[in-house]
């Protein structure tokens, strides 16, 4: 019986789907006698090259609804990009399944649900083995999940600056503060940088347009592939720490410079680069107002809002607003030098895709 292979991402802004287009991009190359499915929502969607993968839309996050679709599937297997919904669903229904977490490494305590997977693939951070313990005999330590294009010589565009989905699933609102604040940015930007792109979610990118009066400014949102496109053709990436997103861009030879982190996994993941002396330039909310100490204690959706009310006070407050815009002019303007981040790449290596799918090709008899 043919089996059907449905990939899950999760909408927490663009990583997780990044992840996913990976490792679909190699079942899609390597699995000649199975049906590759893809079932996420809107946010997800967008991203989503046009390849051969059937595209299902539904509410990754809604359990009730990814059992009604899986129990029409025949025959399935379940892959989860941070997705831990359809793994628990596959659990209930004894489909097989595998969850790719790209957050192990920040993880204090790795959440049960995260556990619960036929196969489980961590990627190749740094120390990321020590929190692997004994009874963990179906984790998988993989290189780093991207699939990134080939670096190319000639540089067209100044300056990219991407923001992921820029959307959350904890409520239904883009981080308004947070891009207000941002804009006084983007208008300020001139001088030498003749080309600045800037790339993040469609409601995102579209109030961005209704606030932003400089015309150097131009906004996409883009397919992954077509990002991947336009990043290998940049100077310099300024980015929120996203996981794939910074990797991805360290994979190129990219220089990045890191924006203000829009939630958890972004603070620490800036933190964890500037202890591996990986993040010459980068803006800190900590230069503008005060953080609150138990900020990594606090649920990811407190977090989130959190950082919008700082977002909101330096917005409304003209002499941090004023610092911020000089911050952020001062890292838009000087390329960083990334020979540091490239070398982390050489070590996390780059075929985590390809070692998921030859794993998963062997358990599942693929």
């Amino acid at each position: 019986m043919k089996k059907n292979i449905i990939v899950f991402s999760n909408p927490f802004g663009y990583g997780p789907t990044g992840v996913a287009i990976s490792v679909l991009n190699i079942l899609l190359s390597k699995i000649k006698h199975a049906e590759i499915i893809f079932a996420g929502s809107d946010l997800c969607m967008e991203i989503i090259p046009d390849f051969n993968a059937k595209k299902v839309h539904l509410n990754e996050r809604n359990e009730e609804e990814i059992e009604k679709f899986l129990k029409t599937v025949e025959n399935p297997y379940v892959i989860g990009s941070q997705n831990r919904f359809c793994i628990k669903v596959a659990k209930r229904l004894n489909i097989p399944c595998a969850f790719i977490d790209i957050l192990a490494w920040f993880w204090k305590e790795i959440p049960n649900d995260h556990l619960i997977a036929d196969e489980i693939f961590w990627i190749k951070f740094p120390n990321v083995e020590s929190k692997i313990h004994a009874s963990m005999k179906n984790i998988h330590i993989v290189h780093s999940i991207i699939s990134a294009p080939s670096r190319v010589g000639t540089k067209l565009i100044n300056l990219v600056i991407h923001l992921g989905g820029a959307k959350y699933p904890y409520d239904n609102n883009i981080p308004y503060s947070y891009l207000n604040l941002l804009s006084k940015g983007l208008n300020a930007l001139g001088g030498d940088l003749y080309n600045v792109t800037l790339v993040t979610g469609n409601e995102a990118s579209n109030y961005l347009k209704s606030i932003v009066t400089n015309e150097n400014i131009n906004f996409s949102s883009l397919r992954h592939d077509e990002y991947m496109s336009l990043l290998r053709q940049s100077n310099h990436l300024l980015t929120v720490a996203g996981v794939s997103s910074t990797l991805e861009s360290f994979s190129i030879g990219v220089p990045v410079s890191f924006l203000l982190p829009l939630n958890q996994s972004h603070m620490a993941l800036t933190d964890l680069l500037i202890g591996q002396d990986l993040n010459p330039q980068y803006l800190n909310w900590n230069n503008y107002v005060s953080v609150d100490k138990n900020l990594e204690n606090m649920t990811e959706k407190n977090v989130i809002s959190e950082i919008e009310k700082y977002a909101s006070k330096v917005d409304k407050d003209s002499v941090l607003s004023k610092k911020f815009v000089e911050d952020f002019l001062a890292i838009c303007n000087s390329i960083p030098d990334n020979k540091k981040q490239i070398d982390l790449i050489k070590y996390m290596g780059e075929s985590g895709a390809e070692d998921i799918v030859e794993i998963l090709s062997k358990k599942w008899s693929l």
